[in-house]
């Protein structure tokens, strides 16, 4: 083999595009460059950061007051618990507002009673509208369908005296802890498969697909390169079994082609395993639902990507590595 033979031996693998010619078939394929398989990892990168930046973008303002929604609502049992009983004790419900309030001060339940009363003693609202004023009321804060349904079983219960509606909140605190127990309850039976499906989407997914991209990467370039000399060698030699053995390495699969395959295949798989643990979790919750594809698209496209690169440019450098003492050993 020549020496100008060698050296474009040594240096294949790190062309741009790198189109081969197929020796049976006569057709061109490609590109298996390794700047073309780097360049690809643009495509899954795109969508992945669009489809999780849209979602991300569009939720996280909105799902900071879901979370202090859901503060009350955990500590909305023992809220309900406190009204009730100074309901009990015959106080009027914009004092026993107030009252709750100084009560569970510093705690989210603490700052909603104090909506309410702050409504009640400066903007001069009832307590109807002191909690569900469209612009003012305290729900506005605070929005829940558990809260709303609450308040409005304390307003339609006060009508009919303050004993009536002590009783009514003591009993949607007793169901609502009731509730929390239960939830409580599934949360720990669904533990484990959760805890599988966040890692396969935080890690396992990514890195995985990444590593087989790089040796995949690796794998194309040295047999790529072996197929090319052992062709050189059998057209100077003249040998069938030459011929053999680089009708046997072949051309395979571009890396570029695979790479967008499996990249895709990552968002894809990310994207359902995120709707289905939220489906686990939150039930139908749309706002919960896209915050969680946003988050989970853009981390982990970015980690595959990031994985798939500098494993394409290392063990590419080391293909080249191996392939130059292969062909500096024939030459």
């Amino acid at each position: 083999m020549s020496k100008c033979s060698v050296q474009d031996q040594r240096t294949v693998q790190y062309s741009l595009l790198d189109y081969r010619k197929d020796p049976k078939s006569g057709l061109v394929n490609g590109p298996y460059g390794i700047g073309a398989a780097v360049l690809s990892i643009a495509i899954p990168l795109g969508l992945g950061l669009s489809l999780g930046l849209y979602f991300f973008l569009r939720t996280k303002r909105i799902i900071k007051i879901r979370q202090q929604s859901k503060k009350l609502e955990q500590e909305f049992a023992s809220a309900l618990f406190q009204l009730g009983n100074r309901l009990g004790d015959g106080l009027p419900a914009e004092i026993a507002f107030s009252k709750v309030a100084d009560v569970m001060e510093g705690t989210v339940s603490g700052k909603f009673f104090n909506l309410v009363s702050t409504n009640i003693r400066k903007l001069g609202y009832g307590v109807e509208q002191a909690i569900f004023d469209p612009q003012h009321g305290a729900l506005s804060y605070y929005p829940s369908n558990l809260i709303e349904s609450s308040m409005k079983v304390f307003v339609q219960s006060s009508r009919k005296g303050p004993q009536v509606a002590a009783q009514a909140m003591i009993n949607v605190s007793e169901y609502i802890k009731q509730m929390h127990r239960v939830d409580e309850r599934l949360k720990d039976l669904m533990a484990d498969i959760i805890s599988s499906m966040k890692s396969q989407i935080q890690f396992l997914t990514p890195a995985i697909a990444g590593i087989v991209i790089g040796i995949t990467s690796m794998i194309t370039a040295i047999l790529g390169s072996l197929g090319s000399q052992i062709g050189a060698l059998a057209a100077e030699g003249g040998g069938a079994a030459g011929g053999g053995l680089m009708d046997a390495f072949g051309s395979g699969v571009p890396t570029y082609y695979f790479q967008i395959i499996v990249g895709l295949y990552v968002v894809q798989i990310v994207y359902i395993l995120s709707l289905m643990i939220n489906g686990i979790q939150n039930g139908s919750d749309k706002l919960n639902e896209r915050y969680l594809i946003g988050k989970n698209e853009t981390k982990s496209t970015i980690i595959y990507c990031a994985i798939a690169f500098f494993l394409m440019l290392m063990f590419n450098i080391i293909a080249g590595t191996i392939l130059g003492t292969i062909g500096g050993s024939v030459g």
